[in-house]
C-alpha cells in the first residue's frame, strides 16, 4: 500500500529490505554504456526504487506533476527528488501531496574536497539528503545563500572572460546549453565554463558560419570525454566526427585562447587550502546537512582516486562529521559508464562498511527507467 510521501524513519527502515535488483531495471546490453538496459527487472517486480532524480528545477526535464504521473505506471516504486542544490521541486511536492506515489524528498547537494591527505587537487564530491522539510528555514536560507554566491561569481567570471576575449561575446546564456545549472547557482562553475568556452573557441575557428550551437558534438559524443587528454583535443575530435570532416591542427593562436579562457574560469574554482564562498567544503556539508535528513554519498566512483586510500579517507570523514546520519552509500547507482567502477567496487565497499547500500538512475530526462541523455 503506498504512504505517500515518507519520513525519515520510514525511509530508513524502507531502505534496509531493498536489494541490488530493487535499483536495477534489468541488465545492459553493452555493460559499460548507460542506458542500454532492458526492463526484465520492473516486468519482474524486482525493481522498486530510483532514489536519485533529477527534475526542471535542477538540470532534469520533468515537472513534478509528470514526476509523479511516471511514477504510478509502476507498481510499488519508491523515487526521490534529488535536485541539485535546491529543496524547490520538494516544496511543490508537498504540496500536491499525492498519496498514490511513494516519495522521498531530498537534495543532492555539491561539495568541495580539499582537505584530504596529500590531495593534488580540489574533488567534487555530491552529497544525497533524504527526508527533508523542504519548507525548514534555516535550510532555505542557506541553500538561497549559496546559490546566490555561485550565480554572481559565474557572472562575474563570464564578464571577465569577455574583458579579455571580446571577439566571442560569452554569455550565461550560452554557457547553460551545455550545463543548464550555471544560470541557477547550482553545482559548479569552471567545468562548464571549461567546455562552453574550448567549444566556442574551436566552433568559432572551424566553422564560424555553422548552423549548429557548439553544445550539441558535447552531448551527441559524450562518451569521448572520458580520457585523460586535454578537453579541447577531444573536442576537436566530437567536432570532426559531428561534420565528419578532417580538420586541421589547432594553431597555437587558438590554443593560447582557450589557455587564456582557462586561467581565468579556474579562478572561479576553491584550490587546495582555499574554498570560496560560494562553494561548501565536503566537510562542512555533511556536519551542516545532517541537521535536516539522513545522508548518503552520491556515486562515490564519480570522483576518481588520487590514492587506493582515497576512498577511505572519503568514508571515514562522511562518518565522522554525519555521525548517525551518516546512514548510506549509492553502492546501486546506475549510471555509471566505462569500466572505472567495477576496478574499484571491492574498494569503495570495504571503505563504506557499516554504511546501507542505495541506489539511484540518476534520471534527467522524461523517464524514471533512465538517464536519457540530451540527443
Amino acid at each position: 500500500m503506498s504512504m505517500g510521501i515518507l519520513s525519515e524513519k520510514e525511509f530508513i527502515e524502507r531502505v534496509k529490505n531493498f536489494s541490488e535488483k530493487s535499483f536495477k531495471v534489468g541488465e545492459r546490453e553493452f555493460p559499460e554504456i548507460v542506458d542500454t538496459n532492458d526492463t526484465e527487472y520492473v516486468e519482474t517486480g524486482d525493481f522498486c526504487a530510483n532514489l536519485h532524480i533529477h527534475t526542471q528545477y535542477s538540470d532534469g526535464i520533468m515537472s513534478i506533476p509528470e514526476l509523479l504521473s511516471e511514477t504510478k505506471k509502476y507498481k510499488n516504486v519508491l523515487v526521490a527528488i534529488t535536485d541539485h542544490d535546491t529543496v524547490d521541486g520538494c516544496k511543490e511536492a508537498r504540496k500536491i501531496n499525492d498519496k498514490e506515489v511513494d516519495l522521498v524528498l531530498g537534495t543532492e547537494i555539491s561539495t568541495i574536497a580539499i582537505n584530504f591527505p596529500k590531495q593534488p587537487k580540489p574533488l567534487p564530491i555530491h552529497l544525497l539528503v533524504y527526508g527533508i522539510d523542504p519548507f525548514n528555514k534555516k535550510l532555505n536560507e542557506y541553500l538561497d545563500y549559496k546559490r546566490d554566491l555561485k550565480l554572481q561569481l559565474a557572472k562575474d567570471t563570464v564578464k571577465k572572460l569577455n574583458e579579455a576575449l571580446p571577439e566571442y561575446d560569452f554569455s550565461m546564456e550560452e554557457a547553460s546549453l551545455c550545463h543548464p545549472m550555471i544560470l541557477k547557482g547550482q553545482d559548479e562553475i569552471a567545468h562548464p565554463l571549461k567546455k562552453y568556452t574550448s567549444g566556442k573557441i574551436l566552433l568559432n575557428h572551424y566553422f564560424p558560419n555553422a548552423d549548429f550551437s557548439y553544445e550539441e558534438p558535447i552531448f551527441k559524443f559524450k562518451y569521448l570525454f572520458k580520457g585523460l587528454e586535454s578537453y579541447f583535443i577531444t573536442y576537436k575530435k566530437a567536432l570532426e566526427m559531428y561534420t565528419n570532416c578532417s580538420l586541421p591542427l589547432i594553431p597555437d593562436e587558438i590554443i593560447g585562447k582557450i589557455y587564456k579562457a582557462r586561467d581565468i574560469y579556474t579562478q572561479s574554482h576553491p584550490s587546495i587550502g582555499k574554498m570560496l564562498d560560494a562553494f561548501s567544503s565536503f566537510e562542512d556539508a555533511v556536519e551542516f546537512f545532517a541537521q535536516f535528513g539522513v545522508l548518503s554519498i552520491a556515486h562515490p566512483a564519480r570522483t576518481k582516486a588520487y590514492t587506493p586510500e582515497f576512498y577511505n579517507y572519503l568514508f571515514y570523514n562522511f562518518k565522522r562529521y554525519g555521525k548517525e546520519k551518516a546512514k548510506f552509500y549509492e553502492k546501486y547507482y546506475q549510471s555509471y559508464d566505462g569500466s572505472y567502477y567495477k576496478e574499484w567496487e571491492s574498494i569503495i565497499d570495504r571503505a563504506a562498511e557499516g554504511l546501507i547500500p542505495t541506489g539511484g538512475i540518476d534520471s534527467h530526462g522524461h523517464n524514471i527507467l533512465y538517464r536519457s541523455s540530451h540527443y
